[in-house]
């Protein structure tokens, strides 16, 4: 698996290598750890690069960003995994986009947040735009207890204790599935599988042209058939990580799948929520789904968006 791992010097890019520390990467794992140096365009196409003095600027800049990469690499590297580092120029999320791209990276590391995002926001402006385009899958890191180890209850051991994995059974859930086992998550992870049944019984309901109310048996039917789908799905993911040797668990809930992803994220407090970056919708040209994107920005743990392989 190839990885990039993006860094800016704030406290999220920082979590996102705690991260990378905290999952059982296997020896050859190619890390190659990355940071932009800012060269935004102006009024007039005016960079700093245009101004006098470019080339000492430039010189220092690089030796800054050659400072700020050590910390993560040599991190990293005392894993024995291989470890590379990487100095880009230019728009952040472009360039994160490119070296994505150019590289064949399965995976994109990074904070939700960066140094230049306002405190309220949840998600940065550079996050969300690399989560929207990127080829690979994505895992934006927030701040948990556990890849932290503040206040970790005694029960459990700093590091990834819980993922919550939302599946419909479409080929972007399983392609989910496929970077958590890859990755692979700690022997101590439990992973919780969740479908969310966003039924269409009750606008049916209302149609003038079906008349539901006399016939209730053909609504418990449908309403059978669709929670025997969602125990097919959820039953075929857990075995797959069963047999991995992972504790799982499962539930299939009821309501809208991006508030119902939210609401369970708060029950089971998970270190991860993964999901697919769409779901069962048929419209190809969608960059990112508007479930996975809601849930990117308002949930309060790290977020992982699985896209299938290019």
């Amino acid at each position: 698996m190839k990885i990039l791992l993006v860094v800016d010097g704030s406290s999220h890019s920082e979590l996102a290598t705690k991260m990378l520390q905290a999952l059982r990467l296997p020896s050859g794992t190619e890390i190659t750890v990355m940071t932009v140096v800012p060269e935004q365009a102006f009024l007039g196409g005016i960079t700093l690069s245009k101004l006098g003095g470019a080339s000492a600027r430039k010189k220092v800049q690089r030796q800054k960003a050659l400072k700020l990469l050590r910390e993560p690499v040599q991190a990293l590297t005392a894993g024995k995994l291989k470890v590379d580092s990487l100095v880009r120029w230019g728009n952040p999320a472009e360039e994160i986009l490119k070296t994505t791209n150019e590289s064949g990276t399965s995976l994109v590391v990074m904070g939700a947040k960066g140094l230049t995002d306002p405190l309220p926001f949840r998600l940065g402006s550079v996050a969300q735009t690399v989560m929207k385009h990127a080829r690979a899958s994505v895992l934006l890191v927030r701040e948990t207890m556990a890849i932290t180890g503040k206040e970790v209850p005694s029960k459990k051991k700093p590091g990834i204790n819980r993922v919550l994995l939302t599946t419909d059974g479409s080929k972007y859930s399983e392609a989910t599935v496929r970077v958590l086992l890859d990755l692979p998550l700690p022997r101590q992870c439990e992973v919780i599988v969740m479908t969310a049944l966003q039924s269409h019984l009750a606008s049916l309901v209302r149609m003038p042209t079906l008349d539901f109310k006399t016939n209730q048996e053909l609504l418990a039917s449908l309403q059978e058939a669709e929670e025997n789908e969602a125990r097919k799905i959820t039953t075929k993911a857990e075995k797959q990580f069963q047999t991995k040797g992972y504790k799982t668990a499962s539930v299939v809930v009821r309501g809208g799948a991006a508030e119902s992803i939210l609401t369970a994220a708060k029950e089971y407090q998970p270190d991860i929520i993964a999901l697919g970056s769409r779901g069962l919708s048929r419209i190809e040209s969608l960059l990112l789904g508007s479930v996975a994107e809601r849930v990117a920005r308002y949930a309060s743990c790290s977020v992982l968006i699985g896209r299938t392989p290019k």
